[in-house]
C-alpha cells in the first residue's frame, strides 16, 4: 500500500476521516504537503550540488562575480507567485465550504465553561457528548459563559473558538458511523488548570439509534432496564450524571482532593466558614435544617459570588440558566443535591445495584416532572 492511499485513507499523518469536511481539507493537506516536500528536495539538492560541484579546489581559486541573471530571477519569482495564488484558490475555496452550512442543518446549541462542553438539542435534551445522525448536517452553534475555549473535532477536521459574549459556530456532515467510544472532541485553547480533561466524544448514528438518543436526553429522568420496561432514575445516580455532565466534576472533587472549588466530601452538613458573605456572620453547621442548605446551594450555582468560601476564590460561573426556570432544570439541580448527600467522608460509593435493577428504586418520585404534571392536573379535576 503506498503513502498516498494511506494519505487518502486519513492513515498518514491524518486520523480517519469520517464528515463532508474531511475530504477537502485533506486534498489540501496532501497537496501543500506534496508542494512543500518537492521545493525542498529540489532546494536540498541544488544545494548540495552547488556546494560540490563549485567548492574551492586550491587557495588561488577567484570566485567570480556575478551581477544578475534576469531569466532566472524572473523564474524564482513568478514559480512561487503561482503556487502561492493556486493555494490560495483551494484554501479560499474550501473556507466557503467551511463557512456556509446546509439550508437543512440540525442546530445545536454548544456552551463551553471550565472545563467542559454542553449540547442542547432542537428537543430540549441536553447531553455532555454530542449525538449526530449519520448523513444529516448539523450546526454547531457556539459559546462560551466564562473565558476562551476551543472546540476540536480531528475525525470531521473541524475546529473553531468559543468566544465570551460572542456566537460563532461549525457545521458539518457527519458521513461514517463513530466507534462505540465514539470520536474524540479537544478543547484547544488553553483556558485554565482544567484544560486538560476538558474532552468529550461525538457518536456518530444511524437513524434509529439516534432518535433513541434523542428521546433519552430530551428525559433523563426515565430510562428503560434490559428488559425494556421504563423505570424512573433515581435522584443519585441522576446526580451523578449531570455532576459530570454540567461540569461540577472540573473544580469540586469527590474524594477530597483540592481544587479550584471546594470538595464535595463530606461537605453536606459540615461546619462551612465564609470570607464573604451577603448575609453577615453567615455560617453552615451540621445541625443546621435541610432547608438552609438546600438555599444555599441554590443560590451558589445561581449567584455564586453572594457567598465565598473561606480559602477559595470567586471563580465559578452562575448556572442559573441551566438549573432554574423549568421543572425538569430544577430537579436537575434537586438530582445533584441529592448526590452530594450521598458523599460522606470516605467519598462516593454508588448506593444502587450494578445491574438493571436499579432502576426499580423510585427515590422521590412525586419530584419527577410527569408526576408533578400528573399532581397538577389531579389538583385541577379537584377543584
Amino acid at each position: 500500500m503506498t503513502l498516498w492511499t494511506l494519505a487518502q485513507q486519513g492513515t498518514f499523518l491524518l486520523p480517519p476521516s469520517a464528515s463532508n469536511l474531511a475530504t477537502g481539507v485533506d486534498w489540501d493537506w496532501n497537496v501543500i504537503l506534496g508542494i512543500s516536500c518537492f521545493f525542498f528536495c529540489m532546494v536540498v539538492f541544488i544545494m548540495l550540488f552547488f556546494v560540490i560541484k563549485y567548492r574551492q579546489r586550491s587557495v588561488h581559486d577567484q570566485t567570480p562575480v556575478i551581477t544578475h541573471n534576469t531569466p532566472l530571477e524572473i523564474a524564482w519569482t513568478l514559480i512561487p507567485f503561482f503556487v502561492l495564488m493556486f493555494i490560495f484558490y483551494i484554501g479560499f475555496k474550501g473556507f466557503i465550504n467551511y463557512d456556509t452550512p446546509a439550508s437543512n442543518a440540525v442546530i445545536v446549541d454548544v456552551e463551553a465553561h471550565k472545563w467542559a462542553f454542553q449540547f442542547t438539542y432542537p428537543n430540549g435534551g441536553i447531553s455532555d457528548a454530542l449525538y449526530v445522525q449519520q448523513g444529516v448536517p448539523v450546526v454547531l452553534q457556539l459559546h462560551s459563559t466564562d473565558v476562551l475555549h476551543a472546540l476540536y473535532i480531528p475525525a470531521f477536521r473541524t475546529q473553531r473558538n468559543l468566544i465570551p459574549s460572542r456566537q460563532t459556530h461549525i457545521w458539518f456532515i457527519p458521513e461514517v458511523l463513530s466507534p462505540k467510544e465514539g470520536y474524540p472532541i479537544f478543547c484547544t485553547q488553553y483556558c485554565g488548570e482544567g484544560h486538560s480533561t476538558m474532552h468529550t466524544v461525538v457518536h456518530v448514528l444511524a437513524k434509529t439509534e439516534f432518535d433513541q438518543a434523542m428521546v433519552a436526553v430530551a428525559n433523563p429522568f426515565k430510562t428503560k432496564d434490559a428488559k425494556g420496561n421504563e423505570r424512573w432514575v433515581p435522584y443519585v445516580q441522576l446526580g451523578e450524571k449531570f455532576y459530570n455532565q454540567m461540569g461540577c466534576v472540573s473544580c469540586h472533587s469527590i474524594n477530597g482532593a483540592a481544587g479550584t472549588g471546594p470538595t464535595w466530601k463530606g461537605l453536606w452538613k459540615s461546619d462551612v466558614n465564609f470570607s464573604y458573605s451577603d448575609i453577615p456572620g453567615f455560617a453552615l453547621k451540621p445541625t443546621d435544617p435541610d432547608s438552609k442548605w438546600i438555599a444555599y446551594v441554590e443560590q451558589s450555582v445561581a449567584h455564586p459570588e453572594a457567598k465565598i468560601v473561606r480559602n477559595f476564590a470567586n471563580v465559578m460561573p452562575s448556572f442559573e440558566t441551566q438549573f432554574n426556570g423549568t421543572v425538569s432544570k430544577t430537579e436537575k439541580l434537586r438530582a445533584i443535591m441529592a448526590f452530594m448527600k450521598s458523599i460522606g467522608t470516605t467519598g462516593w460509593k454508588p448506593p444502587y445495584p450494578a445491574d438493571s435493577d436499579m432502576y426499580s428504586v423510585k427515590l422521590h418520585p412525586k419530584y419527577h416532572p410527569e408526576s408533578l404534571a400528573a399532581e397538577k392536573a389531579a389538583a385541577t379535576q379537584n377543584k
